[in-house]
């Protein structure tokens, strides 16, 4: 949104010392100092995610501007308000909350390209150390598999206790940095409404292995290997299967050519035209921010 001219400033909704910020252009602004943020920016737009219950509270606070709901999540808490549009990255997610007030886009997340592409590496990679994200399953599968090395990239805040010699636990880094150590991506999640990080891999053309959740089938296509969750022999059959270069390079071209269809640039258009229009509806004299 700001690189196609728009006024951007974030409100963080974790609680954090320190004054504003600037990250790429971007003003960013700590919770405690959120009504500055409003003087200052008099915004005629909010973006918010759903389930976010500090957004939640200074939208309620705010009479004036156009209000877009991010929904990405599978959120027991079906209850979206009364946004003028909200946002879901597939039509799985979609048809979990049900009825939905105001416009309705379903739209797959805008990912450059540009800032996942690198060459793979020799890992097999998970990216979440909870067991929504598949650790335990990914605990499992490298503890049949000690002769290979597996990447397990930390959530934010997760402690992880995991004693297998053959697994390295990182923290989030740029992305190509973990995308050019991985040659498999796992995906065992219980729980997915799109399957970014698998989208972000193929761009690399690195395969996936995923859950059958709706919401990544629509994300991968006929691209990934699906595996029932449960069944670690077959994780680990898939994985020792790609060892064969004639099947990882054909899995690997499938990626890369359903990455590619995926228009990166008409997705963040799209996404950008549905935040103009609400916010043409509710601009107000004197407005100037988003």
């Amino acid at each position: 949104m700001a690189a196609a001219g728009h006024d951007v400033q974030v409100v963080t909704t974790i609680r954090e010392p320190g004054e504003p910020r600037t990250v790429d252009g971007v003003t960013v602004w700590p919770l405690r100092h959120w009504r500055r943020a409003i003087r200052s920016a008099r915004p005629e737009l909010l973006i918010t995610h759903h389930g976010d219950r500090r957004a939640a509270r200074i939208v309620a606070q705010v009479p004036h501007p156009g209000h877009v709901l991010m929904v990405h999540g599978m959120s027991e808490n079906r209850e979206l308000g009364s946004p003028e549009a909200a946002w879901f990255p597939s039509w799985a997610c979609r048809r979990h909350y049900g009825d939905v007030p105001g416009r309705v886009v379903v739209l797959p997340p805008p990912i450059d390209p540009d800032r996942y592409r690198t060459e793979s590496g020799r890992l097999v990679t998970l990216s979440g150390s909870t067991v929504a994200k598949g650790a335990d399953v990914l605990a499992a599968v490298a503890a049949r598999m000690p002769e290979v090395g597996f990447l397990l990239v930390r959530a934010a805040g997760h402690a992880v206790d995991l004693q297998l010699p053959n697994v390295e636990v990182v923290d989030r880094m740029d992305p190509r940095a973990v995308y050019g150590r991985t040659r498999v991506l796992l995906m065992p999640s219980t729980t997915e409404s799109y399957g970014r990080a698998g989208v972000e891999a193929m761009h690399c053309g690195i395969p996936v292995i995923a859950s059958p959740l709706p919401g990544m089938r629509e994300a991968f296509g006929t691209a990934a290997v699906y595996v029932d969750r449960d069944d670690t022999a077959r994780w680990v059959a898939e994985i020792r299967r790609l060892d064969d270069p004639a099947a990882y390079g054909a899995v690997s071209a499938a990626a890369r050519a359903h990455a590619g269809t995926l228009d990166y640039q008409a997705n963040l258009t799209e996404f950008e035209a549905v935040c103009a229009r609400v916010r043409a509806r509710r601009a107000r004299p004197g407005a100037r921010g988003a």
